[in-house]
């Protein structure tokens, strides 16, 4: 682009300006940084005559309503003849033939970058965006577009203002774009496409973007991928949140309810959350908080965890408190004292769901304890009944319930509505079985959770769709039935941030695989 002029006159800027593709009765908003041109003789007004003498009385100049050090836009709403947006957070500054058209009725639309405000009628009028020594990150006609594709991640947002009036009043605006964006990632889309022109004034590198074929491409983009404008970096916590709002509107497509259980996470709950709400779940199966079973906690500890989902709008679909996950012989006279405050921690935490084993027993013994282990079962049962809560009973290889026959046996044995199986997948592969097609299809009709993990039949853990378990089989087979229940991710590979994150991404590769 040659060598850098060190006085930037009005006529330079023109023949700029005029080689990047502006003309005569163009619109054009302007983003810009003053001070990354260089020095300009006589300042911004010097920019503002420029664009006014290539647009014409027959074009249009918008900026964006001065916030903070934003020179040039100042300078500009101070001139004659500018007229002003009326908007709490997106006004802008317009001079022109179509002043009045892009600035008219801005208040009233019920979103700040809509089809109804200057941004939304620029790319309807297919004018120009320049962004003049600045990047993609303020080309706020970019966040038009996000309203177009209507993404899961725009949310509502109430705001005070003082209006033209002197009088403080609120507004609440629909669609908001969040907190941050990678509109730069999309810099190279629009090279490639043609529809940005790249030059240089002074030090400035300037950008002149046709913003109705930009919207075009930046539309495709988003069908393809709903994330494209945000950022892939782990640690950007409002991006893992946005992308997680994408997921949750990509689950409201399916039958099933995508859960999580607790002791997969971490010791801290807020932080469980926000990994949880990355991953598109708001529904928690509740076991471990902190190293510490619910059950075991104080009312004040489970009050507080409570109120924390409450605040996060999180539901629980399950209490999993090892419940009758110890030996047959340790209590031949069971109290059910206990089993009925557990009950009362259910409708504690608003669920309607207990995980519980079926006892724990040498395997050569199982004919020894059935009629016990079905007794005591049927006893829980009852009083789940009771309070029109459902016993989902899970296979374990220690447990009466180690394979599928007799996971089926206990079901079918008390055969109550109550009772349904978790089933687990990868404890049924550790005990040589494949949960798909190596058991009897009426066995998957009687669970209301399917567990998503994985393991290979030595017994080894795997991610998702990695192992023996037959995972993506089975989640397949479930859809096609409008399954109703849980898919609850619990991946058994030691817990953490980055482990659990792992297993989700394997369950959303075999979803969107399908």
């Amino acid at each position: 682009m040659g060598k850098i002029p060190t006085n930037i006159s009005q006529k330079m800027i023109e023949e700029e300006l005029k080689k990047l593709g502006l003309k005569q009765g163009d619109d054009v908003l302007v983003h810009s940084a003053l001070s990354s041109l260089g020095y300009v003789e006589d300042g911004p007004r010097t920019v503002i005559e420029a664009l006014w003498e290539v647009v014409g009385p027959e074009g249009t100049i918008l900026m964006p309503w001065p916030l903070g050090n934003a020179h040039l836009a100042k300078v500009f709403s101070e001139q004659p003849g500018v007229v002003r947006s009326q908007h709490p957070t997106h006004a802008v500054s317009a001079m022109g033939a179509r002043a009045e058209f892009y600035t008219s009725n801005h208040l009233d639309s019920p979103t700040a970058c809509g089809p109804e405000t200057p941004y939304g009628r620029l790319i309807a009028q297919n004018g120009y965006i320049l962004l003049l020594g600045v990047d993609q990150d303020r080309n706020t006609c970019l966040h038009a577009v996000e309203e177009i594709a209507e993404l899961p991640y725009l949310s509502e947002i109430t705001v005070t203002f003082v209006d033209s009036q002197g009088q403080k009043k609120q507004k609440t605006l629909k669609k908001y774009p969040g907190p941050h964006r990678n509109f730069i990632g999309m810099d190279k889309v629009f090279r490639e496409t043609g529809v940005m022109t790249i030059g240089r004034i002074g030090s400035a590198v300037v950008r002149l973007i046709k913003a109705g074929e930009m919207a075009k491409v930046a539309l495709a983009v988003l069908k393809k991928d709903p994330a494209a404008f945000l950022c892939d970096n782990p640690a950007c916590a409002d991006c893992v949140r946005q992308r997680g709002q994408i997921k949750q509107a990509r689950l409201k497509e399916e039958t099933f309810i995508l859960t999580a259980l607790s002791d997969e996470l971490v010791s801290d709950l807020n932080e469980s959350l926000a990994i949880l709400q990355g991953q598109g779940i708001n529904q928690l199966e509740l076991g471990r908080v902190s190293g510490k079973l619910v059950s075991e906690m104080s009312p004040e500890e489970r009050a507080n965890i409570r109120q924390k989902l409450k605040a996060e709008k999180f539901s629980v679909s399950a209490l999993n408190l090892g419940i009758n996950r110890w030996p047959i012989t340790v209590d031949p006279d069971p109290d059910l004292s206990r089993f009925r405050e557990v009950l009362k921690l259910v409708h504690f935490f608003d669920c309607q769901h207990l995980v519980i084993s079926s006892f724990q027993m040498p395997k050569e013994k199982t004919s020894v304890y059935r009629e016990e282990i079905l007794r005591r079962v049927d006893r829980m049962v009852r009083l789940a009944r009771d309070e029109h809560i459902t016993l989902l009973l899970e296979n374990e290889p220690q447990s009466y319930a180690w394979n599928s026959k007799l996971a089926a046996d206990v079901v079918e044995s008390i055969g109550s509505l109550f009772l349904r199986l978790a089933f687990n997948p990868a404890n049924f592969a550790r005990v040589g079985e494949k949960p798909f097609l190596g058991i009897n299809s009426h066995i998957r009709k009687m669970a209301a959770l399917l567990y998503v993990n994985d393991c290979l039949f030595s017994g080894s853990p795997r991610l998702p769709g990695q192992g023996n378990a037959e995972i993506k089989e089975l989640i397949s087979i479930l859809r096609c039935r409008s399954f109703d229940g849980f898919f609850s991710i619990k991946p058994g590979l030691g817990g953490g941030k980055e482990t659990f994150n792992q297993a989700a991404k394997s369950f959303w590769h075999l979803l969107e695989t399908m």
